[in-house]
């Protein structure tokens, strides 16, 4: 029988990360040590050198590496309520390892230029409380843990119906995503510049200028 470690490895099966893996020079995905020293402040615990991690990482998969973990993998499970949901939901970054009898789990959402959007983070918190419960309490031996990433604080997000360890104080627990500046995006526009999306002519902007307010 495998542990929760082995079993969120062995659903892992995004291309992109054996391919950014492999092209860094890095194909056990190991996180760097200055990133290691982030987080730690940020979710007051050390994340040791061999945490696994992975990215795009569906909450299908979370969900039944949870039940399986130590469990006969070939057994049906009840999917009453629904959780196991058939779609590519997931968490941008997530971070596992052991500590103890507890395996902690670091899920991870990033933003670079856009803005996260209530009915988003709605949808998701729904489904990370049905996975993980309302105080993260659903599995023993099991925390969760969840924070956002971008350049900027995030504003005006309605936590109201998060569970409650996925917010701090009952605010998002944020920390900050560097990204260089200057950034551009090519926007299509009619012939004079205005954009629109039925445009037969394109520009490019500095990315800052175009993208949705912070929410």
């Amino acid at each position: 029988m495998q542990s929760l470690i082995e079993q969120l490895e062995s659903f892992n099966r995004k291309e992109r990360f054996f391919l950014v893996g492999a092209a860094l020079g890095n194909p056990s995905f190991r996180l760097a040590q200055s990133f290691r020293a982030t987080l730690g402040p940020v979710f007051g615990i050390d994340v040791p050198d061999n945490a696994f991690v992975a990215m795009d990482y569906h909450l299908d998969w979370i969900h039944v590496a949870i039940l399986l973990a130590g469990n006969d993998a070939d057994s049906v499970h009840s999917n009453v309520p629904t959780v196991v949901t058939g779609t590519q939901e997931d968490v941008d970054l997530l971070v596992a390892f052991k500590q103890g009898a507890i395996t902690h789990l670091l899920l991870l959402e990033a933003k670079a230029e856009t803005g996260w959007t209530n009915k988003q983070t709605l949808s998701k918190s729904r489904r990370l409380r049905q996975i993980f419960g309302a105080n993260g309490l659903q599995h023993s031996n099991v925390a969760p843990h969840f924070a956002l990433m971008s350049p900027r604080p995030p504003k005006r997000l309605d936590t109201s119906e998060w569970p409650n360890w996925m917010t701090r104080g009952g605010e998002p627990i944020w920390f900050k995503l560097s990204v260089p500046p200057g950034l551009r995006r090519v926007t299509r526009c009619d012939s004079n510049g205005m954009q629109s999306s039925t445009g037969r002519f394109s520009r490019d902007s500095r990315a800052r200028k175009l993208s949705a307010n912070w929410r």
